[in-house]
């Protein structure tokens, strides 16, 4: 009966939220829009990235609608958390009247959705051939050998770096290929030296590069099972944490609160190199009088570690159909139609967004290798779809961030006491009492 009385607890304070919600008299915003504000045959999309997942929804629903005019689709602009939070409580208070019919989930958090909410997706698995997407895309997406979600931009790693700023210290592109970490401390201290610019920014509370080096080893916070906990004795964390220390205490890395000081210190050239996913690239092209100063390189390679490769995956996502919203079969037509089977708006994307298509065979699209002036004429989708075959298949569970959040607030101690093997003990025991939740 105890888990009856949580279950049943957990539903009445979803009702609460989500009223709370729909009302507007939570935190005095009105977070969830209404159903009277929607058209009785309008398809719902939300998503975030105003620059990337936004422009290219609209994208998509503008062809859409062209060529289905009795289909209406609106997009909307949430924070990846806002829409986590709004359906969460949504689905929980089975509040469907409500709901969007198209969310964007984020790679880090698909199992978990599906876990908790495991009949709410549409299944899509008879309705698209999902063996044209890369591996580790696709098993991101699936539950119970059933496929969810619709991948969309891999989220492929890579060292993007401004050449004018590294040139004044003396360094040219040939210094910034096959580097180590090692070497790129080297190069950073140097830079920073004659230029007074650090080469990258750190946010001590988030920790996206340490997820970064971690999957480049083929290693996470999880085994492959996706449930056990693998903290104290996980050696490419304990690496991915000492270089990370390593970074924050020199003149490498600059400390950053929150995702607009992120961007705003790489666009106001305060910082030398960003190392993050492709879809950063529609950031640093928000400032075209940059065109021709950035490149871009495979990230650096973690030398004792011998799984370790110059390849790896940060954010991602995917678009996933709730299978009790207002239009769930019109929707799911839609993000099919649009997101899975549409050569042409993929091809377009890469132009548009620099998106970095998920899918193994990206050299049939036209824009695969066009030369990209922002960055000297490199061939940027070519350069990261190459990496992306090279990413360490991992298996992310349930829990990244709630196990990253005991992490961020641990190794605020190790600052401190220099104590990183006890730091990675004692977030392995917190972090089993969350795996078991």
């Amino acid at each position: 009966m105890k888990n009856s009385r949580n279950r049943f607890s957990r539903k009445i304070a979803a009702v609460f939220l989500a009223g709370l919600l729909l009302t507007g008299t939570g935190c005095g915003r009105q977070t969830v829009t209404g159903p009277e504000n929607y058209q009785e045959n309008e398809i719902i999309i939300w998503t975030w990235d105003e620059t990337f997942n936004v422009k290219a929804a609209k994208m998509a629903a503008e062809i859409y609608e062209e060529e289905h005019p009795e289909v209406s689709i609106q997009v909307i602009t949430k924070e990846r958390e806002e829409i986590q939070t709004d359906v969460k409580n949504l689905l929980s208070a089975e509040l469907y009247d409500n709901l969007p019919d198209i969310i964007m989930l984020e790679d880090y958090d698909v199992q978990e959705m599906l876990a908790q909410f495991d009949d709410e997706f549409v299944d899509l698995t008879d309705r698209l051939n999902y063996d044209k997407f890369v591996d580790y895309k696709r098993k991101l997406c699936s539950r119970g050998g059933r496929m969810y979600g619709i991948p969309f931009d891999s989220g492929t790693a890579a060292l993007f770096y401004r050449i004018d700023l590294l040139e004044q210290a003396g360094y040219t592109e040939a210094d910034m290929q096959d580097l180590t970490w090692e070497r790129y401390v080297e190069i950073g201290e140097d830079v920073y030296r004659k230029t007074g610019i650090p080469m990258l920014t750190l946010d001590p509370t988030d920790f996206p590069l340490v997820r970064v080096i971690m999957q480049s080893c083929g290693s996470w916070y999880v085994r492959e099972d996706g449930v056990t906990v693998d903290i104290a004795d996980n050696e490419a964390l304990y690496q991915a944490m000492e270089i990370y220390r390593q970074l924050l205490e020199s003149n490498v890395g600059r400390s950053v609160n929150g995702w607009n000081e992120f961007i705003s210190a790489f666009q106001q050239g305060e910082v030398a190199s960003v190392i993050s996913g492709g879809w950063i690239i529609s950031s640093i092209k928000a400032r075209p009088e940059q065109k021709g100063l950035w490149r871009i390189a495979p990230i650096p390679v973690v030398t004792e570690n011998d799984n370790a490769v110059a390849a790896s995956n940060v954010g991602g996502s995917g678009w996933y159909v709730l299978k009790n919203s207002a239009h769930s079969e019109a929707a799911a037509q839609f993000a099919v139609s649009m997101f899975g089977e549409n050569d042409a708006l993929l091809d377009q994307l890469i132009n548009r967004i620099g998106i970095v298509p998920a899918v193994k065979e990206p050299s049939v699209l036209t824009n695969y290798d066009t030369p990209d002036p922002f960055f000297g004429g490199q061939q940027v989708t070519r350069l990261l779809t190459g990496l992306e075959t090279r990413i360490p298949v991992v298996n992310y569970g349930s829990k990244t961030y709630e196990i990253e959040d005991i992490l961020e607030t641990e190794f605020q101690n190790v600052l401190v006491d220099d104590d990183l093997e006890t730091c990675l003990h004692r977030v392995q025991e917190k972090a089993e009492a969350v795996a078991r939740e």
